[in-house]
């Protein structure tokens, strides 16, 4: 007498168990890496746009008071401030963004500013100069450049040689535009 035809098996065996376990974990070491990946992309979109709007908020506001507004990075604390004028003190700013925290966790590699790490914005909304800042996530960067005039800084002199001619000359990032008046 035969009991196992009486009975149909109704479970899986534990060969198939492991074969069905074995392929999960296959697809999720490839899987994990791709998510991985995506989020920091997001975060190194996310922050490359709002420094890009900062920068855009900061050219209104300047143009708005008529007064320049300089920006200072500290890639080795990864923020960045603006304040109202030059004089880069803490009861000027007017701007704080720090890119070690939520939502982009990411460090400010550096920039091309030089040891100053500062560039203005002209009342103008002029920014001066240009910048690129690298921003890293996890070995990935990405640059964000800031475009702006070639010098500087606009220089305006003037003098009266004649007189009554009075010469005004204005530096516009190289442009050498003169007025006699």
């Amino acid at each position: 007498m035969n009991t196992l035809s009486k009975h149909p098996s109704h479970g899986f065996s534990l060969i198939e168990v492991v074969i069905v376990v074995v392929i999960i974990g296959i697809l999720a070491t490839i899987a994990v890496p791709k998510f991985a990946d995506a989020s920091s992309g997001r975060r190194l979109s996310a922050a490359s746009k709002v420094i890009q709007a900062d920068i855009e908020i900061v050219k209104k506001r300047a143009r708005a008071t008529s007064k320049p507004h300089t920006i200072k990075f500290y890639p080795d604390q990864e923020f960045y401030v603006v304040v109202e004028g030059t004089d880069v003190a803490r009861e000027n700013i007017v701007l704080y963004r720090d890119l070690s925290i939520e939502p982009y966790s990411l460090e400010i590699n550096r920039t091309n500013l030089g040891s100053g790490q500062v560039s203005i914005i002209t009342p103008f909304g002029d920014v001066s100069p240009g910048f690129t800042v690298q921003i890293r996530d996890q070995g990935t960067d990405v640059n964000v450049v800031v475009s702006g005039v070639a010098s500087t800084g606009d220089a305006i002199t003037d003098s009266a040689p004649d007189g009554d001619t009075l010469i005004i000359e204005l530096d516009a990032g190289g442009l050498g535009i003169k007025f006699r008046l």
